[in-house]
């Protein structure tokens, strides 16, 4: 989908908004397909770590083997002789699949959810959803029943049978709210809207809808796993809203100064710290090579780590032991060690990555989706 600033082909319109909004307004991918490289077919491994990055300007899906930082093959989204550029990458929660948001090259040709075997890493199913939408970021639930995929533009929640693959229904939201990121934790989905600057709280099972407003433009929200506390990212005002999920009060940490925007943001599993990336780049502001460590009991920013320019998306693994984050303009992926918190590997991928998720070959992720 587009994203801030890698909102791909998507941008054309969010560039508009970002402008009314003092948005974001750089880093529309480029629409020519790249040449990949592709490697010898997958290796069979047992229940291996694997990372999976979107990069948006080259129309493809790296896979890397985590334990030992590999690219184990580059998965080309190629429809034929469309190419389509993915914004967001999400490992179903049973391990068995990848879903991709990808819009077309192309302006006006029909967007998709492309769904990638986790054991082949081949693509399984392309679920075409209409055009205009801008497809932003993707969830399951804990069941991998169903997928939850943000419409940019058209200011909606599309829910999709993970099963048979089939557009289900569609939450609708206020007009003019851009929703892009979101999580999904105990049947409901928190989504960040990037005009109405606010988050939306969906429950699944009774379609309502409870609107928290934030007063910056949100990007992306995390939840806890321990279900206390979701946040969201607010990139005009350089701050992280923390929503008490059970007092449903909200509270802002700044961020330090000279941030540039914050974007993706994700919490260790034990709930004790949240990582952030510090994108920038938008409005003419420098891009910024910074994650923010803030302990979540205190809110205090404990600790900042330089990784690689255009800071963008970013995941933890299940264990709790290892960060990864996608450096939009060096195409790179760093690799973040908890303990130390120190950059250990920098490992190169595709052109533009952005979206990444992390996975088992057997077994899946754990703890749901933060």
């Amino acid at each position: 989908m587009k994203t801030i600033q890698k909102l791909s082909h998507s941008m054309a319109t969010i560039l508009f908004v970002l402008a009314l909004a003092l948005y974001f307004s750089t880093g529309l991918t480029s629409c020519k397909k790249k040449d990949i490289d592709e490697p010898a077919p997958t290796p069979s491994f047992t229940n291996t770590k694997v990372v999976y990055v979107a990069n948006e300007d080259g129309g493809s899906v790296s896979v890397i083997n985590a334990v030992d930082g590999t690219v184990i093959k580059t998965v080309d989204l190629m429809d034929g002789s469309k190419m389509f550029m993915p914004h967001n990458v999400q490992v179903a929660p049973d391990g068995k699949s990848l879903w991709v948001t990808c819009v077309p090259a192309v302006e006006g040709d029909v967007e998709q959810v492309v769904v990638i075997s986790t054991t082949t890493n081949t693509i399984t199913n392309r679920i075409n959803l209409g055009t205009e939408q801008h497809l932003a970021h993707v969830v399951l639930d804990n069941n991998s029943t169903f997928a939850y995929v943000t419409g940019n533009e058209s200011n909606q929640v599309i829910k999709i049978n993970a099963q048979t693959f089939a557009e289900v229904s569609r939450f609708d939201l206020d007009t003019a709210h851009k929703p892009h990121g979101l999580r999904q934790i105990n049947g409901k989905l928190y989504v960040a809207n990037m005009t109405a600057k606010s988050m939306s709280i969906i429950d699944i099972a009774t379609s309502s809808i409870n609107e928290i407003p934030l007063g910056g433009i949100a990007v992306q929200t995390a939840v806890t796993r321990d279900g206390k506390y979701a946040f969201a990212s607010l990139y005009d005002t350089k701050e992280v809203a923390m929503y008490n999920i059970l007092t449903q009060q909200v509270s802002k940490i700044p961020l330090p100064s000279g941030s540039q925007g914050p974007l993706q943001l994700y919490p260790t599993p034990d709930s004790k710290f949240l990582y952030v990336c510090d994108q920038g780049g938008i409005n003419g502001n420098p891009t910024s090579n910074k994650v923010f460590v803030i302990d979540i009991t205190t809110s205090a920013i404990i600790n900042t780590i330089t990784v690689g320019n255009k800071a963008h998306g970013i995941v933890i693994d299940a264990d709790g032991k290892i960060a990864y984050v996608t450096n939009t303009d060096d195409n790179t992926v760093s690799v973040i060690d908890i303990a130390s918190q120190m950059v250990m590997q920098t490992i190169a991928v595709g052109d533009g990555p952005n979206g990444i998720s992390f996975g088992y070959t057997t077994n899946g992720v754990t703890g749901g989706q933060p």
